[in-house]
């Protein structure tokens, strides 16, 4: 694994979900809370993506206008978009790169999912969080997180 991409995004989050499993003592419960912070964390990035993402749909009566006003000339229609967004002060790529800020994040709760919670990515932790010796992946006292479940899957859709 990219140091740098272990250092910034993996291991804090390791870190939390470890964290978080000691404070609430259940797996599932510390995933709620992992959940929540990361989306609370990464939420101003959000609200800027959904922002953009409507100002574009705001304006999407005004470029169907004149992508059919100048169909037959792209690089017109190319210089009339631009000057529409200037206009409305959008950008068009605006919410896309929220988006792509976001991935790594992602990538790593992914990684920290599919890692488990394998030794040697435990010699990973922060000197303040106690390594569990033990994990007990089996949450509310009815799921096995480690094993294939229908009802969650069920609850997740």
């Amino acid at each position: 694994m990219n140091t740098f991409f272990q250092t910034i995004f993996y291991q804090p989050i390791l870190n939390l979900l470890v964290f978080l499993y000691n404070t609430f003592g259940d797996l599932g419960l510390a995933i709620i809370f992992l959940t929540l912070i990361v989306k609370l964390i990464l939420f101003p990035l959000s609200k800027k993506s959904i922002k953009s993402q409507k100002s574009l749909q705001e304006l999407q009566p005004k470029i169907d206008e004149l992508k059919k006003k100048h169909k037959d000339d792209k690089q017109a229609q190319s210089v009339a978009l631009m000057a529409l967004y200037k206009e409305n002060k959008v950008n068009p790529f605006s919410s896309c790169l929220p988006l792509i800020i976001q991935l790594p994040f992602f990538f790593a709760i992914f990684r920290v999912f599919k890692d488990g919670f394998a030794q040697n990515h435990l010699d990973l932790l922060y000197p303040f969080v106690n390594n569990p010796e033990i994990i007990n992946t089996v949450t509310l006292n009815f799921f096995d997180l480690s094993e294939r479940n229908v009802i969650l899957a069920i609850l997740l859709v």
